[in-house]
């Protein structure tokens, strides 16, 4: 590692090249430094009352339902994917489940119920693509086991 030490722009600091994140693509320093990237975030996310209300924001602003109107399609699908049945094993940055994803029509807007993370991409390939559909049901009997 080098002996560079760099002056931090938020907090003023002398720091090492190694306390600041590299801007993408290339090995320059990223300003601020790690310390006040972090302090940042973590004041965005208080600003926002944390997950829930994150959350509560997405939802209001990409699919125009309330928290509570999740929570009642939640609870009407029993907390299971609509498509699998299965609960989400799709893990968030903290190792928590994610939660169901809102599956829409991306014309319309017009939402149609909660899916797990992996119907949610299925059924969002199948939307672009509907032969997509039939041409992975080939492949997957073209390459799975022989009939018995």
């Amino acid at each position: 590692m080098s002996d560079q030490h760099i002056q931090c722009r938020r907090c003023g600091e002398e720091k090492p090249r190694d306390e600041f994140y590299n801007l993408r693509h290339t090995t320059q320093p990223r300003m601020p430094c790690k310390e006040c990237i972090s302090v940042e975030k973590r004041a965005r996310y208080a600003a926002a009352g944390g997950d829930r209300a994150s959350h509560a924001q997405v939802l209001r602003e990409k699919h125009n339902l309330t928290s509570a109107e999740y929570d009642r399609l939640l609870a009407a699908q029993d907390g299971l994917c609509a498509i699998c049945r299965q609960e989400e094993t799709a893990r968030g940055r903290g190792g928590r489940p994610r939660r169901l994803a809102v599956d829409h029509d991306h014309r319309t807007g017009a939402v149609r119920q909660l899916l797990c993370h992996r119907c949610h991409q299925v059924t969002r390939a199948a939307e672009e693509n509907p032969a997509l559909l039939e041409a992975v049901r080939a492949y997957l009997l073209r390459h799975g086991p022989p009939e018995r």
